[in-house]
């Protein structure tokens, strides 16, 4: 068989896990969706976290399909059929013709002709017709910005207890710095707070959770992460009405009072207190978002006991999901030491000594996976304050 024609643009090869790939030359520009086939380097964290949860996932059987709509060249589909162990077949789609014939060419370059179809077609469509031809039983939305349009259909197109990893690189709307397009673009509600990147990864949960439910299905968040650019949450998909109440139940808001710092969550606005009921100053309302725990416990300790984990080519997922272990997911904020510091008028502590000092006064803290220096605990601002205080000066 002939192989396919090159593109009558400059093309590069690179090697991505066990895959070589044909891909876009971009020189010293970074990645955009000017180019004629989508490809980014730096999201290789993002395509290595989808290969080890997708193997941790469906350890022990089998994932027949899995699908990826926006595929680009085809980095993450080709990858997940050559790496993770546990998909059979792929689909890949995209709209661009480029992509489409970069990724034919970067699957006879890696040997997966019998295994994966490519489809030139809207992500949407892609998705609609497998919700009606059969579902993948594990799908996979990584687009250019917000995956808001497309959620919907991911979710029809994914079969029962399958998994939907998406992400997102507008992380100005997630994290609350851009509070209008947060709200056009996902209903939200949500303000600029010191445990932003918290805010990003459950604002990204809680919408995709309640487009579930208006599916009567059930999403729950096994694995979360803000890493740089992108914000990704995979979701186990569940069908049914209870299943989807529950979940939508945990999708709740937040009090927050950004002269204090003290956080609480509420179910609904009609619980909205305009005053801090510490400081007496003005809170901001945050949500809808997730308020539930963001990773299964057994899922990461799957992770951790497989082969991808002494992997080198996992180093950095391996890295955050090692973080994860020992996060606390429950706790829907955090709290960042320089910010602490400043108002304590001194300069940051070790995290680690804040977190045992903490334990030791008998609250439950931990540090992120997302920020070295924040701190998650259940513990009142002014308590850590004074922790902070105290274990810098003693």
């Amino acid at each position: 068989m002939e192989a396919a024609p090159l593109p009558p643009f400059p093309v590069k090869m690179v090697r991505e896990g066990v895959a070589e790939l044909v891909v876009p030359e971009t020189g010293e520009t970074q990645a955009t969706t000017k180019l004629p086939a989508f490809y980014n380097p730096l999201s290789k964290v993002s395509r290595d976290l989808a290969v080890i949860v997708v193997g941790a996932y469906f350890s022990g059987g089998t994932c027949s399909l899995a699908a990826e709509p926006l595929a680009g060249t085809g980095a993450r589909i080709i990858r997940l059929l050559l790496e993770s162990g546990s998909v059979s077949e792929g689909l890949a789609g995209d709209i661009s013709e480029w992509a489409v014939r970069l990724c034919e060419i970067n699957r006879r370059r890696n040997g997966l002709t019998e295994r994966l179809r490519i489809e030139h077609l809207d992500a949407n469509l892609l998705l609609s017709r497998l919700a009606v031809e059969g579902r993948a039983c594990y799908v996979d939305i990584d687009p250019f910005g917000s995956p808001a349009r497309f959620l919907e259909n991911g979710f029809r197109a994914t079969e029962r207890r399958g998994l939907l990893g998406v992400s997102a690189t507008d992380l100005a709307a997630l994290s609350g710095s851009s509070r209008r397009t947060a709200y056009w673009k996902y209903g939200l509600t949500l303000v600029k707070t010191n445990f932003y990147r918290e805010t990003a990864i459950r604002a990204l949960a809680g919408f995709a959770v309640m487009t579930a439910s208006r599916l009567s299905l059930g999403a729950e968040p096994i694995l979360s992460v803000a890493y740089r650019h992108f914000v990704r949450v995979f979701l186990r998909v569940e069908r049914g009405k209870r299943r989807a109440h529950h979940a939508r139940a945990l999708v709740r808001y937040l009090i927050h009072c950004q002269y204090c710092l003290n956080v609480s969550v509420i179910s609904n606005v009609t619980e909205w207190r305009e005053k801090c009921s510490i400081c007496g100053n003005p809170n901001t309302i945050i949500g809808p978002i997730w308020t539930g725990a963001l990773h299964d416990k057994n899922l990461v300790e799957r992770i951790l006991s497989s082969g991808h984990a002494s992997d080198p080519t996992y180093g950095e997922a391996i890295k955050i999901i090692k973080a994860i272990s020992e996060e606390l997911d429950d706790i829907p904020w955090s709290f960042q030491l320089s910010e602490v510091s400043r108002r304590a008028r001194t300069s940051p502590p070790k995290t680690k000594h804040v977190v045992e000092k903490l334990r030791e006064v008998g609250y439950r803290a931990s540090s992120t996976h997302y920020d070295p220096a924040a701190v998650k605990t259940d513990a009142p601002p002014d308590v850590l304050t004074k922790i902070v205080k105290e274990l810098v000066h003693n």
